[in-house]
This record gives C-alpha cells, structure tokens and sequence, in this order.
C-alpha cells in the first residue's frame, strides 16, 4: 500500500461536497468527515486528520480561530483553505499549507488534496528513512566495539529498506513540481 493508512480528511465548510477520493483513479484513499456546526468546531479537532478543508469565508466560527486551533492541537495537519477571491489576510501567511480561490474544478481541488496527502507522507517516510539511518549508524558503531546488537541491526537495516522502498513509492506518484514543493516542504 502506498500509504500505510486511508487518510483522514476534516471539512469546515458549510456546503463543499468533495469529489470521491475512493475511485480506482484516486492517488489516496480517504475518509471525509463533515463539521458539524451545530457542536463546537474545537470540539470536532484532533490529532487523527491528515488534511483539514477549510472554507476562509467562514465567519462563524471564525476561519482564522479554526486554522490556528488546527495548529495547536494537530500540527502536522495538512490545512488546505478555500476562497471565494484572493483574501488580504493570506491563510498561508497565518499557518495553511495551500489556497484554492474558487471557482474550482473538482479534479483541481481532487489533485491538490492527493499532492499535499502524498507530500504529507513523503515528508514522514522520509522522516522515518533518516531516523533510521542515524540508528543503522550508531548500531554499526557498537557491532566494531563487540557490543551484542546483531539481531537489532539486522532489523533496522531491514527496516531501512522498506522505508526507503515507500519512500520511493510515493516519490514516484508525484510530478516533478509537487515533488519539488514536497523537499522545500520537507526541507524547512
């Protein structure tokens, strides 16, 4: 599987109906939960969203207030703004990590959810890649000074493999531009 997990996506917009993210021609699979207004929005956030959709013309609650609730309790997120014209307040200025300004065609707003998934999961393969790299490092350092680590080298550098083999995966499904934006991402 492509990404270890279906992805979880949050929506704070009154009336955006998303397209399928479950067809055969889908990048990702997710799952789509609505806000549901008449509950507190702070109420609704977790940790377990990968992607939160919110509609910038919001007023009540507040747009603003959600974003930055968003990046306080799930910070690593993906937040993806709506607009109905280029707003002064910039939502990618304040923390989101993309805005659309509708009019918009479903396979636009389709594909610009599957890249910042896909980014989202390159970023943590790659993540997990060094991570244990740094661990294959040190352990080779106790295997010379005859420390007893050969079964947890060997499982790391397994590991290692399977991380760089996702990570691969999921560098080959994006275009060259998304996997541009996914290293100046993954590089701050």
């Amino acid at each position: 599987m492509l990404l270890k997990s279906t992805s979880r996506l949050f929506v704070v917009h009154p009336t955006l109906s998303l397209p399928d993210l479950g067809t055969d021609q889908a990048r990702i699979a997710a799952t789509v939960r609505q806000a549901d207004f008449d509950r507190s929005i702070l109420d609704q956030i977790d940790e377990s969203y990968d992607l939160l959709v919110l509609d910038w013309e919001l007023e009540t609650p507040d747009a603003r207030g959600v974003l930055d609730a968003f990046r306080q309790r799930a910070p690593n997120t993906q937040i993806l703004a709506l607009a109905d014209d280029v707003p002064t307040d910039d939502p990618v200025d304040r923390g989101a990590d993309e805005l659309l300004v509708r009019p918009l065609s479903d396979e636009v707003l389709q594909s610009t959810i599957e890249r910042l998934l896909l980014q989202q999961a390159y970023e943590t393969a790659m993540d997990e890649f060094f991570r244990l790299s740094t661990e294959r490092a040190l352990l080779e350092s106790e295997l010379r000074s005859g420390l007893d680590v050969g079964d947890r080298y060997q499982s790391v550098v397994s590991d290692l493999y399977d991380s760089r083999a996702r990570a691969a995966a999921i560098r080959d499904q994006l275009s060259s531009d998304e996997f541009d934006q996914a290293l100046r991402q993954l590089l701050e």
